[in-house]
């Protein structure tokens, strides 16, 4: 298993990886994906895998907005969950140096151990975030290094 950019994948390859990570990690994937392609081809975008041969097991997608930088997502296939992934995909963000803002489900209180592991601390709460069901966001921040 390896940390990749995706340079060993094509781009069909990884849109049709994140599509299928996203549809089996959440039950359905919140992006098309056109969405994704479109995601991938933003400017201040960035996205780093987890591969093994040619499939993608888990990605971690950041976006730039003027020096901020937000997680947009970041999943696992189940089938790989529980191994440790999540940490190898949150060490990119050790070499990100402003403020790094992120969303997590009230109720998934060990990704939130885990993101105060990496340096996130709770500042805000966004009512009715999510759907499927509707829940709340705890929104986390990682200050800038």
């Amino acid at each position: 298993m390896t940390i990749s950019n995706g340079s060993n994948l094509s781009k069909q390859q990884l849109v049709d990886g994140v599509f299928t990570v996203l549809k089996e990690a959440y039950g359905q994937s919140p992006w098309s994906k056109n969405q994704i392609r479109a995601d991938f081809e933003q400017d201040n975008t960035d996205y780093f895998f987890l591969s093994e041969d040619e499939q993608v097991l888990g990605f971690l997608s950041t976006q730039d907005l003027f020096g901020e930088i937000e997680v947009t997502n970041i999943a696992i296939l189940p089938a790989y969950q529980g191994r440790g992934l999540s940490k190898q995909l949150l060490t990119n963000l050790d070499e990100m140096d402003g403020p790094i803002f992120l969303e997590v489900r009230e109720s998934n209180r060990k990704a939130q151990g885990l993101y105060q592991r990496f340096g996130f601390a709770k500042v805000g709460c966004r009512k009715n975030y999510y759907h499927n069901p509707i829940e709340d966001a705890v929104l986390m921040k990682r200050e800038a290094r």
